[in-house]
């Protein structure tokens, strides 16, 4: 049986699966299984990309289905999946050839298979592993933009932390500026079982952070962490820098249901400070609302913004609640949201613009 299944979820990138699939073939580590799920691509290549690399490697299975997102083509893959441990890599970006034997390397597994960990007595009478079916590792990515290369690393340190240490970083999976994990599911491998037991939390209506729908309650039920030290294997291709530039009208009401669901995620999860974690994730967000509003082609930004900013429970959560900001940016668009102003506004949209001219 294959030690990882790698879930593929595609849907109209036939640009870019050739090189994503082949990085994913080529892996050093050879005994994986390979799910490309078609989520009922309709530009007629797509799919057809699909079965054609199913036939030259008996590694790869394809899922055909209809198109239903994002969500539910990782979902499908990951029900198919037989292998304990998960990785997903999305069609348009690609990895290095050795990354799933970098992080297959720092399970628990690799490390009993390699006499690191157990005894052999325990093992030969049965004995189970006992993070096999809750651990979580966490590889770096690298950003790869038109004329830009970004490395992205973990905020933890390095190293495996189980117990009381995954205990304390629960009470700040979120509501920081810096998260100390990446919600991506990317660039990580992840014990099946754990992501199975959580597929309950996903939402398809949540377009924002959608990630975080499982990432979320995976790191509030793991058992063991492990945070790899270098290790930049995933290249996150970032597709079409003025699509983030670009103006989105839902983007609060996507926010707010969001802040809904994952706050019922921690709760539920018994994390004591869930509503103070989700309070100072709240404001965080609004950083990005504050940016969405200035990137709007119409001339009424100011207004706007003020009704956002001075909403009554929307103005509470940023002047009562106790942040950390330290990004020159960031701390700019915090000052306009507690000053809402038309010449603040005004002065941070043409900065933004600015950036935004000078990055696209």
């Amino acid at each position: 049986m294959a030690k990882i299944s790698v879930i593929i979820p595609v849907y109209n990138t036939a640009k870019y699966m050739d090189q994503c699939i082949e990085s994913v073939l080529a892996q050093t580590m050879t005994d994986i299984e390979i799910l490309l799920v078609d989520d009922g691509s309709t530009d007629g290549i797509s799919g057809k990309k699909c079965d054609e690399f199913a036939a030259k490697d008996n590694r790869v299975k394809v899922i055909h289905k209809e198109n239903g997102g994002l969500q539910s083509a990782w979902i499908a893959g990951t029900v198919e999946a037989t292998s304990d441990y998960v990785s997903y890599v999305d069609s348009d970006d690609w990895i290095d050839a050795d990354m799933m034997e970098g992080l297959y390397a720092l399970t628990s597994v690799a490390q009993e298979e390699a006499g690191q960990a157990g005894e052999a007595s325990a093992r030969d009478i049965g004995y189970k592993n006992p993070f096999i079916d809750c651990e979580i590792v966490a590889g770096n990515y690298i950003v790869e933009k038109t004329g830009e290369r970004r490395k992205e690393t973990q905020a933890l340190q390095p190293g495996v932390y189980t117990g009381a240490e995954l205990d304390k970083i629960r009470r700040r999976l979120l509501g920081e500026e810096v998260r100390p994990v990446t919600m991506s599911r990317c660039m990580k491998l992840i014990s099946r079982k754990l992501v199975l037991e959580n597929i309950k939390y996903c939402d398809p209506t949540i377009f924002m952070s959608e990630d975080v729908n499982i990432t979320l309650p995976c790191l509030c039920d793991v058992k063991r962490l492990a945070i790899a030290k270098d290790s930049y294997f995933y290249h996150y291709r970032l597709v079409g820098s003025s699509m983030a530039h670009s103006y989105k009208p839902n983007f609060l009401k996507d926010l707010e249901l969001s802040n809904k669901t994952f706050r019922e995620i921690l709760k539920d999860k018994g994390i004591e400070n869930a509503d103070q974690q989700m309070d100072r994730e709240f404001v965080m967000i609004l950083l990005l609302v504050m940016k969405n509003e200035l990137r709007c082609p119409d001339k009424d930004t100011a207004e706007r913004v003020k009704k956002i900013f001075l909403r009554e429970d929307i103005k509470s959560k940023v002047t009562g609640t106790d942040v950390t900001i330290s990004g020159l940016a960031n701390r700019l668009l915090y000052f306009t949201m507690k000053h809402p102003a038309a010449p603040v506004v005004g002065c941070m949209k043409m900065i933004l613009g600015a950036y935004d001219k000078k990055t696209n």
